[in-house]
């Protein structure tokens, strides 16, 4: 636990050791005000509502997370410094947790700074709490998962652009699955569309915190970093 807790904290702080965690927050804040404020929808009767902008998180995420996590193992293969890793004690295993440690960390603090959507659609008029805080543990759900995802596209390369790539295509696949049943056999559509990310998210983001949809990302993640791991191991037979 100490090795995986370290490597999180070095993962965290070096990506504010650069450009890219700021530019890519100033990027996502942005479009998420443009999206979310250039509606009418977040007034409803009178009733404040966050619909909107749990709604358009998770595909802005597809674009954010990908490009966060496709640097955390591939770069470490591009400059030799996985090598390195392999001389000391610590396992696979430790390693893809650690940096998806870090990872999620810089999720939460990109989720922290979209608190003052909430407080200020919050002056509109009655804002439920139960939706919101439902709202955020799927976000939160959601993009661990997709960190997950794109963390095992970067196991899979030593190219980063290849690793954004595949990972934000898995993200999109698994988030987007609901819009593609038509074109899958009838019988098969509900068992499909019951794998879409998406149909579980807006379950959790109505403030109905459903244990298939917990159960459901946790797989994703888990599922992820065993993937993740054995493409690390698979070097040591090379």
């Amino acid at each position: 636990m100490g090795n995986i807790w370290a490597i999180g904290k070095r993962e965290f702080a070096s990506f504010f050791n650069s450009p890219i965690a700021y530019f890519a927050i100033t990027i996502f804040l942005f479009a998420l005000g443009a999206l979310f404020f250039w509606q009418e929808e977040f007034i409803e009767q009178g009733q404040a509502t966050m619909r909107p902008f749990f709604e358009w998180v998770p595909w802005l995420f597809i674009g954010l997370l990908p490009a966060i996590s496709m640097r955390l193992i591939a770069e470490e293969k591009r400059t030799g410094s996985l090598e390195m890793l392999i001389t000391m004690p610590i396992r696979d295993v430790e390693l893809i947790l650690g940096k998806l440690l870090g990872a999620v960390l810089f999720l939460f603090v990109t989720l922290g700074l979209t608190a003052a959507y909430p407080l200020a659609i919050k002056l509109h008029g009655s804002l439920d709490l139960g939706p919101v805080i439902g709202g955020y543990i799927g976000l939160v759900l959601v993009g661990t998962a997709f960190l997950a995802l794109g963390l095992m596209a970067s196991a899979w390369t030593r190219n980063q652009i290849v690793a954004f790539l595949l990972g934000a295509m898995l993200c999109g696949l698994l988030y987007g699955l609901d819009k593609l049943v038509g074109v899958f056999n009838e019988g098969w559509r509900d068992a499909i569309a019951t794998l879409s990310m998406r149909d579980h998210f807006e379950t959790i983001a109505k403030g109905v915190l459903d244990t298939r949809g917990i159960v459901y990302y946790l797989s994703i993640t888990i599922v992820s970093v065993v993937v993740g791991t054995y493409s690390l191991e698979s070097r040591r037979w090379t």
